[in-house]
């Protein structure tokens, strides 16, 4: 009950996320999609459906040479990362990230979901790589936990010039990007709100702005059967990667 309380007080004190807080309070009285039942059908069906990153890229049309991240880049963003005194998620698929970056030439990246940077270390190195680009983060604070200056810490002076960090919940965060991209993007990683109503308002966005050939990342799929709903429903070609015992799902806009 503290920590609900806590927790309460932390966003009464903070105007700006009242529009996620609110959404966080609306989901109460709608349908749960993220329980266990759900949970394991999501999982199974990922698991079913995973290929070989290499093989993924291939099937979606990403033709080239697989390089991944660089190991002295790793090594620096590891030590950045040992000088943090707040736990945050960990690395997402960075090698995949990078690769996907590069080899789809991608100028505009939306990333949503941020914490220490490892998402956007490997994005932004991609986007030098194809020597021009931009990458637009959206994320937010965890609550009460006070990492607000451990955001995005990987990330290197030197790639900051190519990144423009939104400190806001997906909402209105999300809108607030791709506004700045200038309404279209080529490349969007979704690692933020993960539930199955989180997901039922950002995908659909994130998707409506993504030009043809655009490529559609999201990660741990395998929280609830959005990511299968979605690709259903709208009869997209999409490729599943597993890592660390998660799933990554990838859509390429045709």
């Amino acid at each position: 009950m503290l920590n609900k309380i806590l927790l309460i007080i932390w966003y009464v004190l903070r105007p700006k996320y009242y529009e996620h807080f609110f959404s966080l309070i609306i989901r109460k009285f709608l349908v749960n999609y993220d329980t266990v039942e759900y949970k394991k059908k999501a999982y199974d069906w990922a698991a079913t459906n995973a290929v070989d990153y290499v093989e993924a890229l291939k099937s979606l049309g990403l033709k080239g040479k697989v390089d991944g991240l660089d190991n002295d880049t790793i090594t620096d963003a590891r030590k950045l990362v040992a000088k943090s005194s707040v736990k945050m998620g960990g690395a997402s698929h960075i090698h995949l990230l990078y690769d996907c970056v590069r080899l789809s030439k991608a100028k505009k990246v939306i990333e949503t979901g941020v914490a220490y940077g490892w998402s956007s270390l490997a994005i932004l190195k991609a986007l030098i790589k194809n020597k021009n680009g931009k990458l637009f983060s959206v994320d937010m604070p965890y609550p009460g936990k006070k990492n607000e200056n451990d955001v995005g810490i990987v990330v290197p002076q030197n790639l900051r010039k190519n990144w423009i960090l939104i400190r806001k919940p997906d909402r209105p965060g999300i809108i607030k990007a791709i506004s700045q991209a200038g309404g279209q993007i080529d490349l969007c990683h979704y690692d933020s709100d993960k539930s199955w109503w989180g997901r039922h308002y950002a995908y659909a966005i994130l998707w409506k702005s993504l030009k043809s050939k655009g490529l559609f990342i999201s990660d741990d799929i395998q929280d609830n059967l959005y990511f299968y709903e979605f690709t259903k429903k709208n009869l997209l070609k999409f490729a599943v990667v597993e890592y660390e015992g998660k799933f990554i799902g990838l859509i390429r806009k045709t």
